[in-house]
């Protein structure tokens, strides 16, 4: 059995999708999985790092939402980037391909189709991104992380599964309300969120038991936010990159984030309540659903970036005393979580390989 996974664009679609592969070797040990995404990339140093994966570098370019003459450079581009992608699936011959819903799965995903693959897809948003949206008129299955099913996609079609999460976060224990702050900006980190909790500081030194350890991310600058958090006169510990982010989740009493996707279902898993700040600017408003989603259902508390210093300043003393809120957010949270969804992801793999021969080409 081989199968392609086409991911790629930031670590929210990765790491769902290395959660998916972990099922899935288990499930089928004969498996070969092969990884289309760019090179010198943040999925090439991530992937670099699993051993039984072939990463292929494949090139692409996402849709710009926000230059309308970008993207029609980047329009002119993308027959070349789907004949590319044919060449390069014609040649590996996959039983399946695998798309998380980045730019970087929508060449690859329209070549599957060309070809007669059968192309899955899955949105790891509380809502259908734009490559999704457009794959999912022709995908075998639409697998989601939120209900109520989309209207965007065909509904006879659509699964709801749930988030993949690495098995690792599944293990965490429950939640008790003491230990640090913890800092999450997101794969590339957020200068915001440092900035805002610094400018909150008058309030946060009346607590003599906070303590923020802080994720700088790939492009955060360490020594800035330490220095930042030095002037403010908070106790901070900071680290460029958490490799075990299971265990910074264990001794956090509270989370203050961004609400990308894999965050999200880290923080439904482990059952940690949360301050979610999105950034206002990601693609199509998804961080702003995610958080919209489980704010209302009780599970985190959602915040916009607007006056950040002044809200985190009243929020988070009130949260940061209150235990039984602390641990009504972390019940409700678990409460969203499914445990299943990366070996349902990985089953609906191999029933399609199982059960699908290839089809006859759309364009021969």
């Amino acid at each position: 059995m081989k199968i392609l996974f086409a991911v790629g664009g930031s670590a929210g679609h990765v790491y769902p999708a290395l959660a998916v592969y972990e099922e899935l070797r288990d499930m089928a040990p004969e498996v070969e999985v092969i990884w289309m995404g760019r090179p010198g990339s943040v999925e090439e140093e991530i992937v670099s790092r699993e051993q039984g994966i072939r990463f292929i570098p494949f090139r692409s370019s996402g849709l710009p939402r926000f230059s309308p003459l970008r993207s029609m450079g980047t329009l002119s581009r993308l027959p070349l980037d789907v004949r590319r992608a044919v060449g390069l699936l014609e040649e590996i011959s996959p039983d399946v391909v695998l798309g998380m819903g980045s730019y970087a799965s929508f060449a690859p995903g329209v070549a599957a189709r060309i070809l007669g693959i059968p192309l899955l897809i899955h949105e790891q948003n509380a809502s259908l991104g734009l490559t999704n949206r457009l794959l999912s008129r022709f995908a075998s299955k639409v697998l989601l992380s939120f209900p109520p099913p989309s209207a965007e996609a065909p509904r006879r079609k659509v699964r709801v599964v749930g988030i993949p999460v690495r098995r690792g976060f599944t293990r965490v224990g429950e939640y008790l309300p003491r230990g640090y702050l913890l800092l999450l900006g997101g794969s590339l980190g957020s200068s915001t969120l440092v900035r805002g909790l610094a400018e909150a500081a008058p309030a946060l030194r009346r607590l003599p038991d906070l303590e923020v350890l802080v994720s700088a991310g790939k492009s955060g600058d360490p020594e800035w936010i330490r220095e930042e958090f030095w002037r403010a006169r908070i106790p901070a510990e900071v680290v460029g990159w958490i490799d075990d982010m299971a265990r910074a989740y264990v001794g956090a009493r509270l989370v203050l984030s961004r609400a990308g996707a894999s965050t999200v279902g880290e923080i439904l898993a482990t059952g940690r309540p949360a301050v979610l700040v999105p950034w206002a600017r990601a693609a199509g408003g998804h961080q702003a659903k995610n958080a919209a989603f489980l704010h209302g259902h009780g599970a985190a508390v959602a915040v916009p970036e607007r006056g950040l210093g002044r809200r985190l300043a009243e929020l988070i003393p009130a949260l940061w005393n209150d235990a039984d809120r602390l641990r009504s957010l972390s019940r409700r949270a678990r409460s969203l979580f499914r445990p299943t969804a990366a070996r349902e992801v990985a089953r609906e793999i191999v029933w399609t390989a199982e059960g699908l021969r290839w089809m006859v080409p759309v364009f021969t």
